[in-house]
């Protein structure tokens, strides 16, 4: 029998994701009324939506186990801590700095995840998607946020 050791590869890694992600979700929504197809509550799509996610999670697991998949061989810490500070600043500057500088700056914090990024390819990227996010979100589909400090 083979060791628990050569299970854990990427398909399984990437399927307990998906199975977390879900049941999160899951314990967010299970207080949103679901209705029926004819009559949809508001947690009708996310509920259906965090199930789809938890199957694929539980398909990937094990597919993972059986067939096995690429071994994961070292664990980066740099890109996870660089991905996730980015996030945060956009949602704590968002509200506070607008749109522009909360876009700037999570592709800036996160460009730093990874020590091929050079300063023109994230200058470049950070004022596309600067531009686009404020195009898209606020004057497309309107949504009441502020593009400027």
């Amino acid at each position: 029998m083979k060791s628990l050791g050569r299970h854990i590869n990427d398909d399984v890694c990437t399927g307990a994701l998906l199975a977390v992600v879900a049941v999160v979700a899951l314990s967010y929504i299970r207080t949103l009324d679901v209705g029926t197809v004819l009559e949809m509550g508001p947690g009708y799509f996310p509920y259906g939506l965090a199930l789809v996610l938890l199957g694929m999670g539980l398909i990937l697991i094990v597919k993972g186990v059986l067939i096995g998949g690429t071994p994961i061989e070292k664990f980066h810490l740099r890109p996870l801590v660089f991905i996730l500070l980015s996030f945060a600043a956009f949602g704590f500057l968002l509200e506070r700095a607008g749109m522009v500088v909360a876009v700037l700056a999570q592709v800036g914090i996160a460009a730093l995840a990874s020590r091929e990024t050079t300063l023109l390819q994230t200058a470049v990227t950070a004022v596309g998607c600067a531009v686009a996010s404020s195009v898209l979100f606020v004057w497309i589909l309107q949504i009441p946020v502020r593009v400027w400090p």
